[in-house]
C-alpha cells in the first residue's frame, strides 16, 4: 500500500501521542512535532506508510532520548493477554476446530494497537471475534498448505497480541516456527523482550525486522528478507503493518482485523471486520 492524504494526520497524531510519552519536556514535544510536520512536509506518495512510521518514531526517539516510549504499556500488555492465557487455551481445548479457534483468537489479540487504537477493551474483543466469521477468509487454502508444511515463518505484530499468537503457535504441532519480532523498539511492537514474557522462549526460533534504524534487521520490502519469506514451506502475517508493506507478495497469508478505514477500504471489508487473506496486488 502506498501512503495517501488521510495518513498525514494520523502521522501527526502518533507523534504527539507517542512524543508525550517519552518525554514530560514540552520544548521537545514541540520539537518532535515541527520535525515531523517538516517531514511530511516533503512526504513521497510513492512509499509506505510504515515506511513514513519509522522515520516519525525515530524522530521521538532521538529528541526525547527515550529509546522505548511504550516500555511499560508493552509489560502491562504482556500480563493482561497472560491473565486470559488459560481462559483463551480453554476456549481452543473445547473447539470442534482447534486451529480454526486458535486463529479467531490470535487475529482478536489485533485489537491492541497503539498505532491506530487509543482506547479497546481486550475481553470484549475476544468475544466479538468468537461469535463472527471471517468476512473474507483463504483458510481452505491455508489448511492445504499447512498439511505439507514443515517450517512457518510467523511475522509477529504487537506485544500482548503476542499472548495470542502464543496459542495459535501451540497448535501447530510439530511444525517448525520461526517467529519474526522487531530488532528494536516502535509503537509497542513486539520485540525479544516480549517474547520472554509471553512464554515463547524456546517455542520458536527467532529472527528479526527492522525498526527503521541501522543494526535491528532488515526492512519488509529488503530483497533478502523476501528472499527467506519465499523459501519457507508457509509464511503467516499478522496486523496491518506487515500488510501495508507486504500486501502485494501473494504466498504471504494475512492476519489482522480492519482497524483503518484506508485499509479496510483496500481490502474491501468494513473498519472492525476480521480478514484472513492471501496477499494481491490492488
Amino acid at each position: 500500500m502506498r501512503v495517501n492524504l488521510d495518513c498525514v494526520p494520523c502521522f501527526m497524531q502518533q507523534a504527539l501521542k507517542t512524543a508525550k510519552l517519552a518525554t514530560d519536556d514540552e520544548r521537545k514535544q514541540e520539537q518532535i512535532l515541527r520535525e515531523t510536520a517538516a517531514l511530511l512536509h516533503e512526504l513521497s506518495y510513492g512509499c509506505s506508510p510504515p515506511h513514513i512510521a519509522h522515520q516519525v518514531h525515530e524522530i521521538v526517539r532521538r529528541v526525547s532520548g527515550n529509546p522505548d516510549p511504550y516500555s511499560k504499556i508493552k509489560s502491562h500488555d504482556n500480563k493482561l493477554a497472560l491473565r486470559l492465557y488459560p481462559w483463551l487455551k480453554k476456549q481452543v481445548s473445547q473447539s470442534d476446530d482447534p486451529i480454526y479457534t486458535a486463529l479467531k483468537l490470535a487475529v482478536a489479540g489485533n485489537i491492541i494497537d497503539y498505532g491506530v487504537n487509543h482506547v479497546f477493551d481486550v475481553e470484549e474483543t475476544v468475544k466479538r471475534v468468537l461469535g463472527v466469521d471471517f468476512a473474507l477468509d483463504s483458510l481452505d487454502e491455508f489448511r492445504q498448505e499447512l498439511e505439507k508444511a514443515r517450517q512457518i515463518i510467523y511475522l509477529a505484530d504487537n506485544a500482548g497480541e503476542i499472548v495470542f499468537d502464543r496459542v495459535l503457535i501451540e497448535e501447530l504441532d510439530d511444525i517448525r516456527v520461526t517467529l519474526v519480532v522487531k530488532g528494536g523498539p516502535i509503537i509497542n511492537d513486539a520485540t525479544v523482550g516480549d517474547v520472554r514474557e509471553a512464554g515463547l522462549t524456546g517455542k520458536v526460533e527467532l529472527d528479526y525486522m527492522g525498526n527503521g534504524m541501522p543494526g535491528t534487521g532488515p526492512e519488509r520490502t529488503d530483497p533478502v528478507f523476501l528472499k527467506k519469506l519465499k523459501k519457507a514451506d508457509l509464511v503467516l502475517s499478522k496486523g496491518q503493518g506487515n500488510f501495508e508493506g507486504l500486501n502485494e507478495q501473494d504466498y504471504i497469508f494475512f492476519l489482522l482485523m480492519a482497524k483503518c478505514p484506508l485499509i479496510a477500504k483496500h481490502i474491501g471489508v468494513g473498519v472492525g471486520d476480521i480478514v484472513f487473506i492471501r496477499g494481491f496486488n490492488r
